[in-house]
C-alpha cells in the first residue's frame, strides 16, 4: 500500500516536472474535476461538511457544485506543489500579491520571531515559499507521514523552496530556537486535536483545536500572525496577512489559550466563508465532539 501511494505521487511529480507552472494549474484543475467524477475519494465527507456549514444558505445543487469546485482547487494545488520548487524567487514574488505585508514587519520588529498560523486553505505551501523569498527564516511545523517515502518527497520539495522543516512532536526545542532567532514558524491551525483540544466555534459547530499554538505564544510572549492565499483568475495569488495577535499581560494561560485560539480560528472562518471552494473539505474537521455532546 505504501509503495503504491509513493509510486503514484512520484509519477505525478515526474510527469509534472517539465511543464510550465501555468500549464500545471490548468492540468491540475482538470485532474480535480475528473477525480470528483470517477474517483469518489471522501466525496460523502465533502458533501456532509458543506451541508453542515452552508446548508442553511445553499440548496443541494449548489452544495454539489461547490464540492466539485473544491476538488478542482485541490487538483490545482497538488500540481502547483509539484512545480513551485522550480520557480525562481523573482517568479514567486511576481506570482504573489501581498496585502498586509506590514504586519509581518510589525510582528518581528523587536528582533524576536513569530508564529504564522494558516489553515488547509488555498495553496498554503506557497505562502511559506513566498516568505522565504523575502529573506525570512521560515520553517514549517509538520507531522511525520506514516509513509516514509512520501514524507521525504514532500519535505524535499519544501526545502528546495527555501522552507525549513520542524517535526511536530512532544519537544518544542526547535520551535523555540527558531523563534528566539527571529524566524517564522508556520503551522496549520485547523487540524482536529482530539478530546484534549480546546473547543471553539468554526462555521457554526464546535471544533477541537490544538492548544499548543496559543500556549506557546503565551509562554514565549511571541506574536501570532495569520496568513492565507487566494488564487486569482489570472493564475496568480493574493496573500492576506492579518495584524499580529498579541498576548494580554493580564491573561493567565487558560484565558490566553481560549482567546488566541478563537481569534485565529475566526480569521480562518472568514476566509472560508468568502472563498469556500478553497477549503480542504475532505478532512473530517468536526470528527471529535465536545464532552457535552458525547455525554
Amino acid at each position: 500500500m505504501q509503495w503504491r501511494d509513493y509510486l503514484l505521487l512520484a509519477t505525478v511529480f515526474a510527469l509534472a516536472r517539465p511543464l510550465p507552472f501555468r500549464a500545471l494549474q490548468r492540468l491540475g484543475r482538470r485532474l480535480g474535476l475528473v477525480c470528483w467524477t470517477v474517483a469518489p475519494f471522501r466525496r460523502g465527507v465533502v458533501l456532509a461538511n458543506l451541508r453542515a456549514a452552508f446548508g442553511a444558505q445553499l440548496d443541494e445543487p449548489a452544495i454539489r457544485a461547490l464540492g466539485r469546485e473544491s476538488f478542482a482547487q485541490l487538483g490545482t494545488t497538488l500540481l502547483e506543489f509539484c512545480g513551485y520548487w522550480r520557480l525562481s524567487p523573482e517568479r514567486i514574488r511576481g506570482l504573489v500579491e501581498v496585502e498586509g505585508r506590514e504586519h509581518i514587519e510589525a510582528a518581528l520588529h523587536r528582533g524576536g520571531g513569530a508564529l504564522l498560523v494558516s489553515g488547509h486553505f488555498g495553496n498554503w505551501e506557497l505562502l511559506g515559499a513566498w516568505l522565504a523569498t523575502q529573506g525570512r527564516a521560515v520553517k514549517f511545523l509538520v507531522k511525520t507521514q506514516s509513509n516514509e517515502r512520501v514524507d521525504r518527497l514532500q519535505n524535499d520539495v519544501r526545502r528546495r523552496a527555501g522552507v525549513g522543516i520542524i517535526r511536530a512532536g512532544p519537544s518544542v526545542k526547535d520551535v523555540v530556537r527558531t523563534l528566539r532567532g527571529g524566524g517564522l514558524v508556520g503551522l496549520l491551525g485547523d487540524q482536529d486535536a482530539g478530546a484534549g483540544g480546546v473547543f471553539v466555534d468554526f462555521l457554526g459547530r464546535p471544533a477541537s483545536v490544538f492548544r499548543g499554538t496559543a500556549s506557546l505564544a503565551w509562554r514565549l510572549r511571541c506574536p501570532i500572525v495569520t496568513g492565507f492565499l487566494v488564487r486569482r483568475p489570472d493564475g496568480g495569488f493574493r496573500a492576506t496577512i492579518g495584524a499580529p495577535l498579541r498576548i494580554d499581560p493580564a491573561w493567565d494561560e487558560e484565558t490566553a489559550i481560549r482567546a488566541i485560539t478563537e481569534l485565529h480560528t475566526q480569521r480562518l472562518e472568514a476566509m472560508v466563508r468568502s472563498h469556500p471552494d478553497h477549503y480542504f473539505w475532505v478532512h473530517r474537521r468536526w470528527k471529535t465532539r465536545p464532552p457535552e455532546e458525547t455525554a
